[in-house]
């Protein structure tokens, strides 16, 4: 049985996979994660000449790769996507590619899908590298896979943004300030909106009521955060670490709590909500991909 591949992925995951540049990204990449691999071990067994293993200390340098990993996956693949559909259109391909049988959603998903493969391989590249945390322990089986279905989440969630911006701009640079600014308006404005809740409750609380009761309840403004992608990890992170929950103490911080439904499932919650905003951001760069017909 012949498995029919999207052509336009075809296409860009051949051109991508044999230019030099990349296989000289893959190893700088790998090259900085061993680096700071090798200087966490140091540091934890050598530094202060402990006599025993520290478990704790190798599940924090496993943390620091796998954030390290998702800040770039947030920056590289944006930048990627921004200049597919925005490419073609500068170098006056796109109406051939409009042309052929291919419907604008295959166009932006096999676009999506070139680019996610790219940044996912860096990352399947670097699991060596970070399984050295495993002959140590501290970390076990489902942190790695809960790791690799949030960076997978994410690629397509940041990639859906940066297509969405590919597919509404006309130029390269363009889309990719305009990407860049919406992965900062998701992962920062959203702790923006936490914060001005949290002043606007105390600022009540202190001039309109006298420092007196019990300030405002406004924990249900965290709910916001579930479509930040950073915040999640920090929240997945620090409950694998420490058995911490972020989320319950920035709910304690705007005076209330979050249902425990919701704060058990944060990470499931969190997953499901950013891949219906992808399905969403898809479904409008196909609609402004498709070429405008003229009226008879």
């Amino acid at each position: 049985m012949k498995i029919r591949i999207n052509p336009v992925y075809g296409k860009e995951i051949k051109l991508k996979v044999r230019s030099v540049r990349f296989a000289v990204t893959i190893f700088l990449f790998n090259l900085m994660l061993g680096i700071i691999a090798i200087t966490g071990f140091e540091v934890m067994f050598n530094m202060h000449l402990n006599p025993y293993v520290d478990y704790s200390g190798a599940a924090k340098v496993f943390y620091i790769l796998i954030s390290m990993e998702i800040i770039a996956v947030m920056f590289l693949i944006p930048a990627f996507t921004a200049g597919s559909i925005a490419g073609e259109r500068e170098k006056q391909t796109l109406d051939i590619l409009l042309t052929t049988v291919l419907t604008p959603e295959k166009i932006v998903m096999g676009k999506l899908l070139s680019s996610v493969s790219m940044v996912l391989l860096l990352v399947v590249s670097s699991l060596p590298i970070i399984s050295i945390v495993f002959t140590i322990g501290g970390v076990d089986m489902n942190d790695l896979i809960q790791f690799m279905s949030a960076i997978l989440v994410i690629s397509f969630f940041v990639g859906s943004m940066g297509m969405l911006a590919s597919t509404v701009l006309k130029k390269t640079v363009p889309a990719m300030v305009c990407s860049m600014f919406e992965v900062m308006l998701v992962c920062v404005g959203t702790v923006i909106i936490v914060g001005v809740a949290y002043i606007t409750a105390k600022l009540y609380y202190y001039n309109c009521m006298g420092a007196v009761g019990k300030m405002p309840n406004v924990s249900g403004v965290c709910m916001v955060l579930l479509v930040n992608p950073i915040f999640t990890v920090v929240q997945m992170t620090i409950k694998q670490c420490e058995s911490v929950s972020a989320i319950s103490k920035l709910a304690e911080m705007l005076n209330g709590s979050i249902p425990a439904v919701i704060e058990n499932n944060w990470f499931k919650i969190s997953m499901m909500s950013q891949v219906v905003i992808t399905v969403i951001l898809l479904k409008l760069s196909a609609f402004f991909l498709k070429p405008i017909k003229k009226r008879k």
